[in-house]
């Protein structure tokens, strides 16, 4: 059986988890999961004031999807934060 989520080697408080991860222009939203998992499928928004709103967590995907080269939402070049 595959897993998305594994244990640091060094043990620790540090577990590693497989995300899935995709842009969804419809919604606007780029949803998390886990693929092997029924129960882990979340998504976020760049929108602050959107339940599911928080600009910071939404570019940190954004961007791994773009150097994935799969489609992506535009985000500040310069989100460091």
């Amino acid at each position: 059986m595959n897993s998305d989520i594994r244990r640091s080697e060094k043990g620790g408080n540090t577990a590693y988890l497989n995300v899935g991860a995709w842009y969804d222009a419809k919604t606007g939203h780029i949803h998390l999961t886990l693929p092997h998992t029924e129960w882990f499928h979340k998504t976020v928004s760049a929108n602050p004031s959107s339940k599911r709103g928080h600009p910071n967590l939404f570019n940190k995907p954004a961007c791994a999807l773009r150097e994935a080269g799969v489609p992506t939402p535009k985000v500040a070049e310069d989100d460091d934060g």
